[in-house]
C-alpha cells in the first residue's frame, strides 16, 4: 500500500487493539558524519523510554518495549539506505500494526510508549504538506504534479491533440518536445483558441478528476493564465478544495513550483 492508503488505516486502528504503542518521530537529515546521527538519537530515544517503563508500575510493559525495539531496529537496518529527511513509525503490543514511512521533510524528534499512538505530529504535517496535484496550464500542454508531505511522487505531462479533440499523455520530461509537436500542429489548424477552449476544458477536467481520485488529493492547485485556470476551477466537478496560484508557474523548475504550491495553501 502507498503512504495515503496506509495512513487511513493507522487512522482507523482501534486503540483497544493493544495495550500499549509505540511512536517514533525521527530526524534523518543526512550529515558530513561518518555515524548517522539519527542511529544516536535512535539508540537514545529507546534508552529513555526503557528508563521510563522500568519505573513503572507493569513490568511486562518493558518488555513489550524490548520486543517492539528489536523489530524496529532490524526494520531501520535494512532500509538505512533508503533514509530521507524524516521517518515515522507507529507500532503495537499486539504486533497487528507496523506503520513504518520514510519522508521528504524532516520533523522533530520524539518518542512515545502509551496506551494509545501519538499522531498530533504526524496530523499537523498532513495539514500542512497534504496530498496535493499541481496542475500547470498551458493552451498546448498540461503539466501535473502528484504530491504529498513536501515531496512530487511523480509527474504526468499531456499535450492537446488539435486533429482528434483530445488531450494525449506523453512520457516525455521535456516540455520544449511537447509544445514543438503542438507547434507543428498549430501550422496546420486554423481554428482560434477561444473556439476551442470549452471543448480544451470539458477534455481536462475528467482527466484531473480522474487523477485526483486514484492519488487521493486532498488539494487541488492550478496555475496558468488566471482567467483560464479560474474556468477549469468553476468546471471541475470535485468535492475537494480547488485553489488557483496568482501567477503562471511553467518555466519553472518542479521543486520550485511545489513550493508555490504549498505556499498557496498556507496563505
Amino acid at each position: 500500500m502507498g503512504f495515503m492508503e496506509n495512513w487511513k488505516a493507522l487512522q482507523k486502528y482501534s486503540a483497544q487493539s493493544a495495550e500499549r504503542f509505540l511512536t517514533i518521530y525521527l530526524n534523518t537529515e543526512p550529515t558530513a558524519n561518518t555515524q548517522p546521527e539519527w542511529k544516536i538519537r535512535l539508540k537514545n530515544g529507546f534508552k529513555k523510554l526503557a528508563e521510563y517503563t522500568q519505573a513503572g508500575e507493569d513490568p511486562r510493559y518493558l518488555d513489550m518495549l524490548m520486543e517492539l525495539q528489536a523489530k524496529v531496529e532490524e526494520k531501520v537496518e535494512n532500509s538505512r539506505t533508503e533514509m530521507k529527511k524524516g521517518l515515522i513509525i507507529v507500532a503495537d503490543s499486539s504486533g497487528g500494526l507496523f506503520f513504518c514511512e520514510k519522508i521528504q521533510t524532516g520533523v522533530p524528534n520524539a518518542f512515545y510508549f502509551e496506551s494509545e499512538p501519538h499522531l498530533e505530529e504526524l496530523q499537523a504535517l498532513m495539514s500542512r504538506c497534504p496530498a496535493a496535484g499541481i496542475v500547470q496550464l498551458s493552451n498546448d500542454t498540461v503539466t501535473v504534479l502528484d504530491s504529498l508531505l513536501c515531496e512530487i511522487n511523480a509527474e504526468y505531462y499531456y499535450e492537446w491533440d488539435m486533429i482528434n479533440d483530445e488531450f494525449r499523455e506523453r512520457p516525455s520530461t521535456s516540455t520544449s518536445d511537447l509544445k514543438s509537436t503542438a507547434n507543428k500542429q498549430r501550422e496546420n489548424y486554423s481554428e482560434p483558441w477561444e473556439v476551442i477552449r470549452p471543448r480544451w476544458i470539458k477534455r481536462l477536467t475528467p482527466i484531473i478528476e480522474r487523477m485526483a481520485r486514484e492519488h487521493q488529493w486532498e488539494e487541488i492547485i492550478l496555475s496558468g493564465e488566471k482567467q483560464i485556470a479560474s474556468q477549469v476551477k468553476e468546471a471541475l466537478n470535485s468535492k475537494i478544495s480547488v485553489h488557483v496560484v496568482p501567477k503562471n508557474l511553467s518555466n519553472m523548475p518542479s521543486q520550485n513550483v511545489l513550493q508555490e504550491a504549498y505556499a498557496v495553501l498556507h496563505s
